[in-house]
């Protein structure tokens, strides 16, 4: 395919941290770059702690904050994001959807293609997060009149798109329902995820963190919420230490967080892609014993990185795992515990379980995202 330009809305700068929001936009900046596309990624601006992706430029875009974290200043983001579209651009890709239209001057439906992706519905996540409020009579107008224009600002970024990408059918499902998203419109996609940099090998990595060679190693990624801080890890600490007197050698690896020192706990604290890399790099078998909504990219980063993948039930990806994931019985940390033992226990499980993980896992990367949105993009849709 001959070189395009391409320009990418994202909502943040290239990500430090592997878990923050913006990470899939910039995986798919990269990965658009990494076939030779003119790739300029917009996005508000403010300090980056990264270098933007090899072949991308990083376009920050002024929007005075009026009422932070407000719908009308992510749609104002939109308005000044729209603004800096290259007028003779081949593509548009927005991630995610998010709230207001782009409006790019010049622009008419389906010239250049608008693609969007959608990570979730922002008035079923408006809805989750304000059903904790008072609900004093006050509370309930300012709620009802910030979901109209969550609402409004919704269905006008939905509807300028040519193409919306659903991270998964109940996604795309909820759009068809709550806006009437037309099927011809609306295609499902797993979410890209980026690969994390690895030492040479896992006794390098394992030599690195300090680690004997011959014993097994779990570990833990935490992932921020939704005020930075990441949790403590407690149910895979306690599966963990149910298995520890059968394995005295053991290791369990808190990536991503800091937690008391257990017998066997190694906690290595930054969140940055190379440390989570290191961490995965390190073990054998990765746990995963906390909801994590929608999606965890740490699930496809640990099978890249040869690691089998055991989790409670709770935890869901996109596409069916099959035997890519060791579920355990239940929630309950003494389920778990029998996961990890039998995994521990077995050498063999773990290569078999890892080897399907990592031919799962190639469902994630950002070029196949891309092939979609090329293959999409070549055919009328509306």
């Amino acid at each position: 395919m001959a070189s395009r330009t391409v320009d990418v809305i994202s909502l943040g700068p290239p990500p430090r941290d592997p878990y923050e929001p913006s990470a899939t936009a910039w995986a798919l900046a990269g990965a658009f770059a990494a076939q030779g596309d003119d790739v300029h990624v917009i996005r508000p601006e403010g300090a980056s702690e990264t270098a933007p992706p090899a072949g991308t430029v990083s376009v920050e875009v002024a929007v005075p904050l009026r009422r932070p974290g407000a719908a009308v200043e992510q749609a104002a983001f939109a308005t000044a994001a729209g603004h800096r579209v290259r007028p003779a651009v081949d593509l548009i890709v927005r991630d995610p959807s998010g709230l207001g239209p782009l409006q790019p001057r010049g622009r008419t439906p389906g010239s250049p293609p608008l693609v969007a992706f959608v990570r979730s519905v922002e008035l079923h996540v408006f809805d989750r997060e304000r059903g904790s409020l008072s609900r004093r009579w006050v509370d309930r107008f300012d709620a009802w009149r910030d979901r109209r224009g969550v609402r409004r600002l919704e269905q006008a970024a939905l509807s300028e798109a040519d193409l919306l990408f659903a991270d998964s059918p109940e996604v795309g499902a909820a759009l068809a329902r709550e806006y009437g998203v037309s099927p011809q419109r609306l295609h499902t996609s797993v979410p890209p995820v980026a690969d994390l940099p690895h030492p040479e090998s896992r006794d390098a990595a394992r030599a690195s963190l300090d680690i004997p060679r011959d014993v097994p190693v779990a570990v833990a990624p935490a992932p921020a919420d939704g005020g930075g801080k990441p949790p403590p890890l407690d149910r895979a600490r306690e599966a963990f230490q149910r298995v520890r007197p059968l394995f005295p050698g053991a290791r369990l690896i808190a990536a991503g967080t800091s937690v008391r020192a257990d017998p066997g706990v190694l906690a290595v604290p930054p969140r940055d892609a190379a440390t989570f890399g290191l961490a995965l790099g390190a073990a054998n078998v990765a746990i995963f014993a906390e909801v994590r909504l929608p999606f965890d990219p740490m699930l496809i980063a640990a099978m890249r990185a040869g690691c089998a993948v055991a989790a409670v039930p709770s935890v869901r990806l996109p596409v069916d795992p099959g035997g890519a994931v060791r579920y355990s019985a239940s929630d309950d940390p003494g389920d778990l515990a029998s996961t990890l033992a039998e995994l521990f226990a077995d050498p063999a499980l773990v290569r078999q379980t890892a080897a399907i993980g990592s031919e799962y896992s190639a469902y994630y990367r950002p070029e196949q995202i891309v092939r979609a949105i090329d293959a999409a993009t070549s055919r009328p849709s509306r």
